[in-house]
């Protein structure tokens, strides 16, 4: 709803304009890896908040990989 369907932050909220700002998983200024996807995840960053409690410790490792897919998709 944030990020977009393909990573590239032009999600329904972005469009809306109800929320700015939202970064494309393909930004070269951001060294995203999945381990910090997953620590974002978990604790928030900035406007994200965390997710911790809405998944468990296995959907988060497996959101951070899809988010891994969705960045090497982007840059391809």
């Amino acid at each position: 709803i944030c990020h977009g369907n393909k990573g590239d932050g032009q999600g329904n909220l972005v469009k809306r304009e109800k929320i700015l700002g939202v970064p494309s998983y393909a930004d070269p200024g951001r060294n995203i890896t999945v381990g910090s996807t997953y620590h974002v995840i978990y604790y928030g960053l900035n406007a994200m908040g965390s997710y911790a409690n809405q998944l468990n410790e296995t959907e988060r490792w497996q959101v951070s990989e899809y988010v891994m897919k969705l960045k090497e998709d982007l840059t391809q």
